[in-house]
């Protein structure tokens, strides 16, 4: 693969197919029709997500801190309110699979609930005057986020055949980390200006992507199948898709997604905290503190291309072990460090390192969807991480209350260390790679095997 070819054609010919695709064609023929350009115009979508998040999960502490003086209940309160994002996850993910619609299975819930969390984020500041109204406003616009994380992210393997999902994810990946980037970059510093500021340019940038990703994705891809489908009960049908997981021949899919759970504590855990730490710790503003998390961001964004090509080469699930094994040895490196500069080197090469893992799990996990279950294998993805978002910040932020603030570097090793054992045990029970059961789905047009069997 040459990394020239990724670049190309951004700026494509139009295609005298328009907005549709014949979901019978061969896979010869959408392979000729595949393109990375819509794959950056679809990141896009996934820019926003990061912008808002990221700066959600930097300022948010921190406004509960004029209220809550607990590290942990700050960092419990932040993460129980994605309890109704992992309620909604799986569920829209199991109906986007099954909607039939002029616009797709996907842009229905984007077009919806995109504008609802553009404008309760702008309100954050405003609500942030009593602790009821920032707290009812932060779970308003998590839900309405977590109704269209799941299907923009479905939009790229909708779009991309299984063998350059890993490259096509990692530029979904640098679309991201220029999301986080921009905060950490950029808002973080506004912040320090004015809040109202901050959340209003975000509300702005997330109704940009909405006009993008209306104006470029395909109505009806060609990597799903586009024919009708009977409507099923998506609670009842995501409910068994999760039990599913619990059967002896799905251990191998749930062992890896429950070292992505691990991790994500990690991941999670640092973003929410690390700007109390860079405050009490490191003597920085607030802004200032968020803005050491910009190494970290901007490591990420670098690397993220290279780190799809290096999982094209090397495979997904070992690249992702490299990366596992790199982060708690620089977690534990940052412990004694006192200057900024050197913490924010330090985020440089943690922030190669989890490009390593990330750029390669979503599309590990979706390539077990095959052609019909796509939606609702990225919505168990994000059932499992999410989890892990959930309880990080309370994980990290209750090492910190025990321990004082450098637990949150030793609680942040310990589950990034978990994360590696759990995935090569998960390695090490599936019977066949998740690339090659996309790979078939594709040719033969088999949906997945939902009995609980495993994969043959």
């Amino acid at each position: 693969m040459q990394l020239k070819s990724i670049f190309k054609g951004m700026f494509p010919q139009k295609s005298s197919g328009g907005h549709s695709a014949d979901s019978s064609s061969p896979a010869s023929d959408k392979d000729s029709s595949f393109s990375y350009a819509r794959v950056w115009w679809i990141g896009f979508g996934f820019l926003g997500v990061q912008l808002a998040f990221t700066t959600y999960n930097a300022f948010l502490p921190l406004m509960y801190r004029h209220f809550i003086e607990s590290r942990g209940l700050i960092g419990l309160l932040m993460g129980t309110d994605n309890l109704i994002g992992l309620l909604l996850i799986p569920i829209v993910g199991a109906w986007s699979d099954r909607v039939n619609s002029p616009l797709g299975r996907r842009l229905p819930f984007v077009l919806v609930a995109l504008p609802i969390a553009a404008l309760t984020f702008f309100a954050i500041p405003f609500a942030a005057a009593m602790l009821w109204t920032l707290i009812i406003t932060e779970i308003v616009f998590t839900a309405a986020m977590h109704s269209y994380r799941g299907p923009i992210i479905s939009l790229m393997p909708d779009h991309t055949p299984p063998e350059k999902r890993s490259t096509a994810n990692g530029i979904i990946n640098l679309m991201g980390g220029i999301g986080t980037l921009i905060a950490f970059g950029g808002l973080s510093l506004i912040y320090d200006i004015d809040p109202r500021l901050t959340f209003g340019i975000g509300a702005v940038v997330l109704f940009i992507t909405l006009f993008i990703v209306w104006i470029k994705a395909d109505r009806h891809p060609p990597y799903i199948d586009n024919k009708p489908v009977t409507s099923r009960n998506p609670i009842k049908e995501a409910g068994r898709g999760i039990l599913l997981l619990l059967k002896p021949g799905r251990r191998g899919e749930f062992l890896l997604l429950a070292a992505m759970l691990s991790y994500f504590i990690g991941f999670a855990g640092l973003d929410a905290m690390f700007p109390i730490y860079g405050v009490e710790t490191l003597g920085l503003t607030e802004g200032r503190a968020a803005f050491i998390l910009t190494s970290f961001a901007g490591s990420f964004l670098v690397f993220a291309l290279l780190a799809g090509y290096i999982g094209t080469r090397m495979g997904k699930i070992p690249t992702m072990l490299l990366g596992l094994a790199l982060v708690p040895v620089l977690f534990l490196a940052a412990i004694p460090v006192r200057e900024p500069l050197v913490i924010g080197g330090i985020f440089v090469l943690a922030g190669f390192a989890w490009a390593l893992v990330n750029v390669q799990a979503m599309p590990l996990i979706a390539d077990l969807g095959g052609r019909d279950r796509v939606g609702f294998y990225i919505g168990l993805y994000y059932v499992f991480t999410m989890t892990g978002q959930m309880i990080g910040p309370s994980v990290l932020g209750f090492a910190m209350d025990i321990i004082g603030n450098q637990g949150m570097f030793i609680a942040g090793a310990a589950v990034y260390a978990l994360g590696f054992i759990l995935l090569r045990e998960g390695r090490k029970r599936l019977d066949q790679d998740p690339e090659e059961i996309a790979r078939q789905s594709q040719l033969n047009k088999v949906e997945p095997d939902l009995s609980g069997n495993s994969h043959q």
